[in-house]
Order: C-alpha cells, then structure tokens, then sequence
C-alpha cells in the first residue's frame, strides 16, 4: 500500500520551514526590546533545530512515535508560556503573538497528519490555552482567532485520515482485482490443459477393465476438485475494509467443502464457522489424512461422508466411510509399522491443538474419527 506519510510530511516540512523563517525575522526585530535577548535567541535556535530535525523523522513511521509528537506539542506550548518572561511583559495576539508566532500551529499539525482528527483537537487546543493564557486581557477576536485556528488544525486532521482510508480501501479494491485477473488466467490455462486431460483419462479409461475404472473414478474426483478450486468465490467485494484485512480466522467450512467428489460427501453448518487459520489448515491436514486413507484402504468402492458441527465452544468434525473396516489392534499394528500417517498426522495434530481424535472401526462396517477440538486457541 501507498505511504502516504512521506509526502505529507514533507510538504509539513517545507510549510515548518517556512514558518521557522517568518519567526526569525519577527524575533530578530523584538530582539532589541527583549528582558532577555539571551534566553530569545537561545529558544530560537531550539526552533530552529527543531525545524531542522523534522524532514528526518516526521515521514518516517519508526521515528515518528507518539512521544515525539508529545515532545514538539509540550516543547511547543513551553516556549508560548514563557513568552512574557523573554519579552518583559503580556502579549495581546495568544500563540500567534508569542515567541513561536506562526510557527506554534506546526507541532499540532504533526499530529494531525498522522493521529487523526480528535488528537489533533487535544495538541492545537493546549497551544491556543498556552496563547491565552499569557494574554493581559482576552478579547473577542483573539478568542474568536484561536477557535478558528483549532478548528483548522481538526479538519486537517479529519482530511488526513480520510485520505488514509480511502488510499487503503483503493489498494485493497486493486488487489481484489488483480487476485481475480490472476484467479482467471490460471483458470484459462487449468482449462485447456489440465482439465482436458483428466476428461479424456475419465472417457477412455471405463474402457480399460477394473482398474482403468478406478482411474476413471479417480480423474473424475479430481476434475471436480479443481473445478471447485477455479470456481472459489472467497474474495467478497461487497466485505468491510476491516474484514479484508483480517485474515487471522477463515471459514472452516469452506475448506472442508473442498473436499467434495465422487466419493466423499460433506456437510457442514448453513452459516461460516470462523476459525483461526493455523487452526483451520491444522484440522484440514488431519481431514485430508484420514480421506487419503479411506483411498487407500478402504477398498475401491467405498464412499466416506465427513460432518461439521458446533457444540457450544468446540468443533466436532466426523470423518466416516463403509469399506472394509479393521479392528484397532489392525491399525496399531500399521503404526508400529511405521505407518505414522494415523499417529502423527491426524491424532498428533489434534492433540497439539488441545483436542482430540477418536478412531472406531469393525471389519466390514468401515471407520470413524472424530475429532474435537476446541474453536479457539485460547481454549486450550
């Protein structure tokens, strides 16, 4: 996304300079008149450093912290304050008419380029008090000057921000629209390659015995697979700018409908079930292991159905299939084997994520896992 901070805060360099200028040459004409002319130039040289200062580390977001910002306001108000000490006497003009002159409103709009519209009122409104509060007598135009001049400093501060969030909302509309540009031309390639082949391995290989069948089949669940991959519609234009921008958590039924084919079935709750994405790609791992197995071993006709449920503050996830089944002494003996596929893939996963995985199986009537686990990491 665009940095809009570095030509702001140049341009409230260039404009802090140019104040800094208008300031020296009224100070150097109350220099003679001055109590003390020591301690004006002393403080118009910490102005002018100051001003130095600010094109190398306003634009820049790890310098500009907040209590740099703090700093230039109290810094600020601190010179006004001591205005009638300097100068011998009350001023009659608030901040403007002070020791910082013009200059007063630059460490506000700081502020307002970079904290948005509120602070800005608190920066601006303690620089006009500051003004007021060492005027000898407060009339009806400086009172009515230094409203309008923190009103000023306020809507800077709104214009700013709203630039802010139009900028990141554009950028967040273009990236949509180059992931959906991108999303198509892959679609146009998968299509004319890799889709075409797997139709024509689907076509001519019911013709090839039991095996060329089980090809067929096999083709025919991956076509459809990929088809629902180029056809996602993740991407909602119509969504919040906050919600395009979180992408901690993701719909955990969308990722298991993934997995629909020929041979396994999914259902899953009518609405989203947010959940956090390290979680999500954790649990959709072991599903994906347990499918693979039904593939594996389930024998060639056999179907598996995998379920999504809420109960209250976990998630139930059942993966089940009717092949041939086992007893559990069958599979901890093909995890001794070294197939750790069961072990560490599915039951190693749930438990690191403070659930567990349950495995029931019967020779002849298929199997079962289901797996629980906890909807948020903060619940393990």
């Amino acid at each position: 996304m665009i940095d809009l901070h570095v030509p702001m805060f140049r341009a409230h360099a260039a404009l802090r300079i140019m104040l800094m200028a208008v300031t020296v040459w009224i100070n150097a004409a109350r220099f003679a008149e001055a109590a003390h002319p020591i301690l004006l130039v002393m403080v118009t040289v910490l102005m002018g450093l100051m001003t130095v200062a600010t094109p190398f580390i306003h634009p820049y977001e790890s310098r500009r912290r907040d209590a740099v910002l703090v700093i230039d306001v109290a810094v600020t108000v601190a010179i006004v304050l001591i205005t009638p000490y300097v100068l011998g006497g009350p001023i009659t003009d608030g901040a403007i008419g002070s020791l910082t002159s013009f200059w007063a409103v630059t460490g506000p709009l700081a502020v307002a380029l970079s904290r948005g519209w509120l602070m800005t009122g608190f920066a601006m409104g303690a620089v006009m008090v500051a003004g007021l509060a060492i005027c000898d007598s407060i009339d009806l135009e400086t009172l009515a000057e230094s409203i309008v001049v923190v009103l000023t400093g306020v809507a800077v501060g709104w214009f700013a921000s709203q630039l802010r969030t139009t900028t990141r909302d554009r950028e967040q509309m273009y990236a949509i629209a180059a992931g959906m540009a991108e999303r198509q031309r892959l679609a146009r390639i998968v299509h004319d390659g890799a889709l075409q082949v797997l139709a024509m391995v689907e076509r001519e290989g019911r013709g090839l015995g039991p095996r060329g069948e089980r090809l067929a089949r096999a083709a025919h669940d991956q076509e459809v697979q990929l088809r629902s991959l180029l056809q996602d519609t993740d991407i909602d234009v119509n969504v919040s700018p906050e919600s395009l921008a979180d992408v901690t958590q993701i719909d955990l039924s969308a990722v298991l409908d993934k997995h629909a084919s020929h041979g396994v079935s999914i259902a899953t709750p009518p609405d989203k079930v947010l959940v956090e994405s390290r979680r999500a790609g954790e649990l959709n791992a072991a599903v994906t292991e347990a499918l693979s197995n039904v593939h594996r071993h389930a024998g060639p006709e056999a179907k598996a159905w995998v379920l999504l449920e809420e109960d209250d503050d976990q998630l139930i996830i059942s993966i089940r299939d009717n092949g041939v089944g086992g007893t559990q002494a069958d599979f901890e003996a093909a995890a001794d084997r070294g197939r750790l596929g069961m072990r560490h893939s599915i039951q190693g996963r749930l438990a690191d994520l403070g659930g567990s995985a349950t495995l029931t199986t019967e020779p002849g009537r298929g199997t079962e896992w289901e797996l629980r686990v906890p909807r948020n990491p903060a619940q393990t």
